[in-house]
């Protein structure tokens, strides 16, 4: 049997570990692996970049490998000891190399063959379950029995239509090599103020000493989320499990979004958090709300945090055992509070921020409400009426997960798409079935064809997080390599 893995970061590199040391693998089953970039098992998150670029979890909690949750500590140890303590936010490149250096030996697998392209089509021969793929050099590699798309994220979305205009920036990575043209005398605007609009800022920043200051746009009326500090330490109840929700399932496989939610409001009781306090107190990210949470750390907001890090492992499956239903009810009346307690920034971005906001170097500009291109700049416009000037504008809004606005920059989706071979999901993304990830198409399921990384993330849900992708490319493995072994 042939297998093919489409991507090479960390769920294209799970997948083949857990391949090459399953107990059903034998030795007719070989892997070819495609990445265009060469960043084998880094990916594009993990390159080669600007240190001001971190990851947003502890250094403690960043092992790939959970029977030794210290490893990656040991590896910072061993090669950056200025970061190698439990609550370090390291550069994303520092995690990059230990990826490469935990996983790359896979490479050398006499299994494994290294192609160094992208594929960009994708047929099957529908008599024989069999796939044939195309790479951007145009030649055609067959036939697979089974192919594992783990191709990372989609094109950045383009909301306001700039794309092809001269001085806009639709992607900002790699930082360094992307924005390094840019000279002090420009007016800079950033659109967005998630965590690689911080990024970038920093790196700005530390740059140059500008002209004028540099912008970050947004549409909404505050612009973060809330303040992550080093790690609580206390104990933590935190009931969800496996077998939580093995026990809680009724007689068609779902469970209640009340049951979740009692759940989740008994476990903030019994430690002792008050959630309607935190809301109150941070529950919009304003500047000033940051600004209190960095002047009086509160303990609360750090047990809801690691409250949450405890459970997340949990959430893909916790989000499919609702009902349609309830996956709407949960997305109108909770999804918001909670991914803004979720998605926190560390502290030493946001004391940069406000460091920056103070000396005149930094402005947050909210209600942005449209951008008009002229002819080697922009003019930006608000809801309140006020208008700013830019030479250049760097997009960080994140992903566009609507797979037609998607098809012009990604042509190995819209082949699939255009074969059929793709349905987009309804609320976003790409339709896969779960836990197996098999892609769903009009035609039905494709046989032992699957899909990983942020194409699902609208069902595989909370998926920007290292360790539930690490879990779902396991899963899927097994799932393949079980049936496998099954029809052998």
């Amino acid at each position: 049997m042939r297998v093919a893995v489409i991507g090479g970061g960390i769920s294209g590199f799970t997948i083949i570990r857990k391949l090459l040391s399953h107990p059903n693998f034998n030795n007719d089953l070989t892997i070819d692996l495609f990445e265009k970039d060469a960043n084998f098992v880094v990916g594009a998150p993990y390159g080669k970049d600007t240190k001001e670029a971190i990851m947003n979890e502890h250094a403690q909690d960043l092992s790939i490998f959970p029977e030794s949750p210290d490893d990656f500590l040991v590896w910072l140890s061993e090669n950056h000891v200025e970061y190698a303590n439990n609550d370090a936010f390291v550069p994303r490149e520092f995690y990059g190399d230990y990826l490469f250096e935990r996983l790359s030996y896979l490479m050398d697998s006499e299994k494994v063959n290294i192609h160094e392209s992208a594929i960009v089509d994708c047929k099957i021969d529908s008599e024989r379950d069999i796939y044939r793929l195309q790479a951007d050099d145009g030649q055609w590699h067959e036939a697979y029995q089974a192919v594992f798309f783990t191709i990372g994220h989609p094109p950045y979305a383009d909301y306001y239509h700039l794309e092809g205009t001269p001085q806009y920036i639709n992607s900002p990575v790699p930082i360094d090599e992307t924005l390094a043209h840019l000279q002090p005398d420009q007016s800079i605007g950033i659109i967005g103020t998630g965590l690689s609009a911080l990024d970038v800022v920093k790196y700005l920043l530390k740059q140059h000493n500008w002209t004028h200051p540099i912008r970050l746009y947004t549409d909404g009326n505050t612009p973060f989320k809330t303040v992550k500090f080093s790690r609580y330490q206390g104990q933590i109840q935190q009931s969800f499990s496996d077998e939580w929700i093995d026990s809680h399932r009724n007689q068609d496989g779902f469970i209640s979004l009340e049951v979740m939610v009692e759940t989740f409001l008994n476990d903030l009781k019994a430690n002792d958090i008050d959630i309607q306090r935190l809301l109150e107190l941070y529950g919009t990210g304003s500047i000033s709300e940051i600004r209190s949470a960095i002047a009086h750390p509160d303990i609360s907001l750090e047990k809801l945090r690691r409250y949450i890090v405890m459970m997340t492992i949990y959430l893909p499956d916790l989000y499919n055992a609702l009902t349609p239903l309830d996956r709407d009810l949960y997305k109108q009346k909770y999804e918001r509070v909670f991914n803004h307690f979720r998605s926190q920034i560390p502290v030493e971005s946001l004391a940069f921020i406000l460091e920056n906001l103070d000396q005149g170097r930094l402005e947050i500009v909210t209600s942005l409400k449209s951008i008009i291109t002229e002819d080697d700049s922009y003019q930006l416009e608000t809801e309140n009426g006020e208008s700013y000037h830019a030479d250049y504008l760097i997009n960080c809004t994140g992903f566009q997960f609507d797979i037609q606005k998607a098809l012009a920059f990604d042509p190995l989706i819209k082949n699939l798409y255009q074969r059929d071979m793709l349905t987009p999901y309804y609320r976003g993304g790409a339709m896969v079935t779960w836990p197996d990830c098999q892609v769903v198409a009009s035609r039905g399921l494709m046989p032992n064809m699957y899909l990983l990384g942020h194409w699902i993330s609208k069902i595989h849900y909370g998926n920007n997080n290292i360790h539930l992708c690490i879990k779902q490319a396991e899963r899927v493995a097994e799932s393949f390599i079980a049936q496998y072994g099954n029809d052998e």
